[in-house]
């Protein structure tokens, strides 16, 4: 057993951690970047661990750890309303490990003085590492105040910065950390983990869809569906054949996170690219989403090849405004009526 257990693939990146700590080189600041799903906060968690010397938070994403402290502060009278809508501005694991995660949608400044002033301002003559999660929310003022002390870190402290889209940090951050990708992983390293955990849906199809992502190939073959692929065939079926299309919509969308507007996105130009593929005959082993083939197949008379690709190349400048933190619901409701407008040109 390691302390990368939980991690599936990435055994470049695991490799070269592993060598740098033994080593005693390892730099201070190091960014772990890549779509959502693919180990990064189990890589973080296991490097932490092997830092201290110890399993720190838990694995598996923190679950056991996380469960843990709501209970706690159940039991000390906070609501459960509270709890589920709220996680703490820091986790700390015996003053050893900072775990920063979002407050609500939002990393903010506050966390990080909190830190600095709380925890950091104490020197230390053993590691200590500050694991910060999905970065790519942190305002200009958090990645402005973090940016100074990694600069000059404090001794024996390590700093792990996570972060989905790599183009949103800062290029001064950026150059001050080691960079790690973290990258699709093989059919074979999936499916063979997978069977391990004992999971018997349908790992195969899940395979297909999942796109080299354990996360969602997991949350496939167990569910049956991923939730944001799902509202992403409702959003297009709603375009094709719903009269109220604009108010389904939005009522769809109106409570996602812009991380999950973001990946419904990313559904729909998939979506798209079967439908074209669907059009002109393409084999069934090129289907990016096969399971909705039929429901793709109903759809496909409505939506002329111009138009698949206008819907593409629209989604793609929607995912860039919510990148820039344009208001979502601004976002969305323009993609609507852009992409309506054209099915409707279509059909005149």
């Amino acid at each position: 057993m390691t302390y990368f257990d939980s991690v599936i693939g990435q055994d470049t990146n695991k490799s070269t951690l592993i060598e740098l700590v033994h080593k005693q080189v390892l730099p201070h600041s190091i960014l772990f970047y890549g779509e959502a799903g693919l180990g990064k906060l189990d890589m973080a968690i296991g490097l932490a661990s092997l830092l201290i010397g110890r399993q720190v938070f838990s694995p598996h994403g923190g679950k056991e750890y996380l469960a843990h402290i709501d209970t706690i502060r159940s039991e000390q009278g906070e609501s459960d309303k509270k709890i589920q809508a709220e996680g703490l501005s820091m986790y700390v694991d015996q003053h050893e490990a900072f775990w920063l995660r979002p407050v609500k949608t939002m990393l903010k400044v506050e966390q990080w003085y909190t830190l600095l002033q709380t925890y950091l301002t104490v020197t230390s003559e053993s590691p200590r590492v500050v694991i910060i999660e999905d970065f790519q929310t942190a305002n200009a003022v958090m990645a402005n105040a973090m940016l100074k002390t990694i600069e000059e870190p404090p001794d024996n402290v390590y700093f792990i910065i996570i972060t989905n889209t790599i183009h949103t940090v800062l290029p001064t951050i950026i150059s001050r950390c080691m960079a790690l990708p973290f990258t699709a992983v093989s059919d074979d390293i999936i499916r063979d983990t997978l069977k391990k955990e004992g999971i018997t849906g349908d790992i195969e199809q899940a395979i297909i869809s999942g796109h080299g992502n354990p996360a969602l190939v997991r949350q496939l073959a167990i569910e049956g569906q991923l939730k944001m692929l799902s509202l992403a065939v409702d959003i297009m079926d709603a375009l094709s054949f719903e009269s109220r299309y604009f108010t389904l919509i939005s009522l769809w969308t109106e409570s996602l996170s812009r991380d999950d507007m973001i990946e419904v996105l990313h559904w729909i130009r998939v979506l798209a690219r079967d439908m074209l593929a669907l059009r002109y005959g393409a084999t069934r082993d090129t289907w990016q989403c096969p399971l909705h083939h039929d429901t793709l197949l109903t759809m496909l008379p409505v939506w002329r090849t111009k138009t698949l690709d206008y819907l593409m190349k629209q989604s793609l400048q929607a995912e860039k405004a919510l990148k820039l933190y344009v208001k979502t619901s601004l976002v969305i409701d323009g993609l609507i009526i852009a992409v309506h407008r054209a099915l409707q040109e279509d059909t005149d």
